[in-house]
């Protein structure tokens, strides 16, 4: 990923991000959504309305940054599927960033091919 100027989008229109979650786009249009805590059955209704708003943008690339999620099931991991499949259909590229402990989760779930997620180099090891 090349330099990119990122700065937070607060636009009064989206529905307000689930609690911790951060939103950043860059003056090339990349969006980085950094979620955080728990993506979870608990969380999904919210966090897949704010998920939607982000496809909305119509953003030519998006990276979600896991690496501050605690915890993931397999509803969460749906949401950031159904995330994937709607960006890729709107013609965008789709990345993950996330903690080895997360990248470790993808395998399990048979989902690390398909997210293919970039692990800093600071934290791979």
């Amino acid at each position: 990923m090349r330099d990119n100027d990122l700065r937070p989008v607060i636009t009064a229109s989206w529905p307000p991000p689930p609690a911790g979650h951060g939103l950043k786009r860059g003056t090339d249009g990349l969006v980085l959504a950094e979620l955080h805590g728990e993506i979870d059955l608990a969380t999904a209704h919210q966090l897949r309305s704010w998920l939607d708003s982000l496809v909305a943008l119509a953003a030519p690339a998006y990276v979600v940054d896991l690496r501050p999620v605690s915890f993931v099931d397999s509803t969460g991991l749906n949401l950031l599927l159904r995330l994937r499949r709607r960006v890729l259909e709107g013609g965008g590229t789709f990345s993950v960033l996330c903690a080895p402990d997360t990248r470790r989760l993808l395998w399990a779930h048979g989902t690390l091919d398909v997210f293919d997620p970039a692990t800093p180099c600071e934290e791979a090891g």
